[in-house]
């Protein structure tokens, strides 16, 4: 039974893994002086967080997915799907055929981007 205030969530044994070598790796470069529960706590926080300011800056857009190299983004200002490609180092819109467009400035502001970015760099 939790203590009062608290409350108890099953994860995958990968994913309980990965936190805690990441958490392990941060106590020692860093000094972290928080317990292991904190950590995921502070992660999940900071997840919600990103997920409800990104709603506030663009609430008529939703990323829709992640597919091969592209983002799929719903803009409900013009009832449709935009297309995100990483091409290297950039993002280019295929609806609107720009590097520089709302849905490309939407895309930037969404963690995975950047993970899906790093990996096709590789």
């Amino acid at each position: 039974m939790p203590k009062e205030g608290f409350s108890v969530v099953t994860i995958t044994q990968k994913a309980h893994d990965r936190a805690k070598q990441r958490y392990n790796q941060k106590v020692k470069s860093e000094k972290l002086a928080k317990s292991f529960s904190k950590y995921v706590n502070d992660l999940i926080m900071e997840e919600v967080e990103a997920d409800e300011s990104l709603s506030l800056q663009a609430p008529f857009m939703e990323k829709v997915g992640l597919e091969g190299n592209a983002i799929m983004i719903k803009d409900n200002k013009i009832g449709r799907i935009a297309e995100v490609q990483v091409h290297g180092k950039e993002l280019i819109c295929m609806l609107d055929e720009k590097k520089d467009c709302v849905h490309v400035g939407y895309a930037y502001a969404i963690p995975e981007v950047y993970r899906l970015m790093s990996e096709r760099k590789r």
